[in-house]
């Protein structure tokens, strides 16, 4: 097996560069589903016991603390809902300010980790975004001081140009991709129909890219090297 790319096919480097990136995209997506789900706050009866029964049957003085009860539940769900929605733009500012249990110069109410001491998912969430930017850059480099090997035969040049452009939109929403929702995070809420496009754009690139090497039976060049029909 040989670092750099050559007539033999793909060289380690490139090859570790490939599926790390994977792996990281494959974990940030996991992550932010998971992130998702764990966001949702369920609603909370807020009617304290007993307000059923106000209208005539309580005097003024427990209809008063009905609505301060009332009153104060509501304003917990707010704020547990705002927490949820921030979750990720207070770990962005936790991260940055060095807070990490957010107890002090940071914007998170919960830090970036949580109950158990490891890390919180939206930390994990932006620190996978910060790691996805960093291993597009080092392709981006590797990639000006290495050549490519030669197109596997078994590739039409249709294939090729299309595995050409589709693999520039995947290279190019490693940065697009993890740029906007950082934008998000800081309050740039007009970019939103930007990062949504983005990610769509990498799904289409993706299964593009997929099907094609799929189809031609090319992954493995990308795996364990050249094989015999190879280009």
């Amino acid at each position: 097996m040989r670092w750099r790319n050559g007539e033999h096919g793909y060289g380690i480097v490139t090859k570790v560069l490939h599926w790390s990136t994977v792996a990281l995209l494959a974990a940030q997506l996991a992550v932010g589903y998971a992130m998702d789900d764990d966001g949702d706050v369920p609603d909370v009866d807020c009617d304290p016991v007993g307000e059923d029964r106000s209208g005539g049957d309580t005097t003024d003085a427990e209809e008063d603390r009905f609505d301060r009860l009332e009153e104060a539940c509501e304003q917990a769900q707010d704020l547990r809902e705002q927490d949820a929605d921030d979750a990720v733009g207070s770990a962005w500012a936790d991260l940055w300010t060095g807070d990490w249990a957010g107890s002090g110069t940071g914007s998170g109410a919960s830090g970036l980790l949580d109950g158990q001491g490891g890390l919180a998912l939206p930390a994990w969430h932006v620190l996978l975004g910060l790691a996805i930017v960093a291993i597009g850059v080092l392709r981006v480099v590797w990639r000006s001081t290495t050549p490519l090997p030669p197109w596997d035969p078994r590739l039409t040049r249709t294939d090729r140009k299309v595995l050409h452009h589709a693999e520039r939109i995947l290279l190019a929403m490693l940065f697009v991709v993890p740029a906007t929702g950082i934008a998000l995070v800081l309050g740039s809420s007009d970019l939103l129909p930007l990062h949504i496009a983005a990610h769509l754009c990498f799904y289409a690139a993706l299964a593009v890219h997929v099907g094609v090497v799929v189809r031609r039976r090319v992954v493995g060049r990308m795996l364990w090297g050249r094989s015999a029909a190879a280009r």
